[in-house]
């Protein structure tokens, strides 16, 4: 059971998603893709034409996911008590389940190297974790401590 409603919950988790998003593309943009594609040996997609945007939708909806699973659990549990704590909490084991896990299995499954893909799961928890934190000051503010 939600501890805000539906429609706060919706609007929170709508907000965040785009500020994680964007942080998440600028992580990508600027610090990541140059250093990591020659790691990567061919498995990061460039310039697909038409077929570029279905990846996009498949990427955002990929990320969604995880953002979904951390506003979600955050707001069905009261502990820790901080909702400073209880957002990185929530933002840091979905992560260490979504990222770190999926691309140990990716590396483990297909010719990827490990360590450049952990670089990218702290680089994507990175982006959970902060758009965590927002999705839970914006569902906090104003809460009466101790409520």
């Amino acid at each position: 059971m939600l501890n805000v409603s539906v429609g706060k919950f919706i609007w929170t988790f709508v907000v965040g998603y785009f500020f994680c998003s964007m942080l998440n593309w600028g992580i990508a943009e600027f610090l990541l893709n140059d250093w990591a594609a020659p790691y990567f040996e061919g498995f990061v997609r460039s310039g697909e034409g038409a077929s570029a945007g279905i990846n996009i939708v498949k990427m955002s909806v990929g990320f969604m996911i995880p953002l979904f699973v951390s506003a979600w659990w955050f707001s069905t549990i009261r502990v820790p008590i901080s909702w400073v704590l209880r957002a990185i909490y929530v933002g840091s084991m979905v992560s260490l389940a979504a990222f770190f896990g999926t691309y140990t299995f990716i590396s483990g499954w297909g010719n990827v190297n490990w360590w450049p893909l952990m670089v990218t799961a702290v680089c994507d928890m990175g982006s959970i974790v902060p758009g965590t934190l927002l999705i839970a000051w914006l569902q906090t503010r104003g809460a009466q401590k101790g409520a």
